[in-house]
């Protein structure tokens, strides 16, 4: 009798088979995504802003979307010198969110926040597989 193939498997999307591992790309693809979408929005937001706060706010965007790429890089690559940068820029990143949303920046945040706290966590892990 012939079985017919799982559709809904992690490497029909092109994501590793270990659980982890995948949810690792695709908060760090979310977070990047995030954050080009924070910038590219900076001009509708702040049309009204000064450009010292228009450049911030791009900023930060830029920012977290480079935390994404990093995260990437580390999934991907295994190297440890991603996996050090990460394990020091997550955190940081994490911290750099939980400011901003007890400052009332939104509810974007809290989600950015939650995302880059569990890079945070997966990026400690020992022996991550590839």
């Amino acid at each position: 009798m012939h079985s017919a193939r799982n559709p809904f498997t992690p490497d029909v999307f092109g994501l590793p088979p270990d659980p982890l591992t995948a949810l690792d790309l695709v908060l760090a693809a979310g977070l990047t995504a995030g954050g080009v979408g924070h910038t590219l929005l900076t001009p509708v937001i702040y049309r009204h802003e000064s450009a010292l706060n228009r450049a911030w706010f791009a900023g930060s965007g830029l920012a977290l979307a480079f935390l994404g790429m990093l995260n990437i890089a580390r999934v991907q690559s295994g190297d440890a010198t991603a996996r050090g940068m990460s394990r020091a820029a997550n955190p940081a990143g994490t911290m750099f969110l939980g400011v901003a949303a007890a400052h009332g920046a939104g509810k974007l945040s809290l989600l950015g926040m939650a995302i880059s706290a569990g890079l945070t966590a997966l990026a400690m892990r020992k022996n991550p597989s590839r």
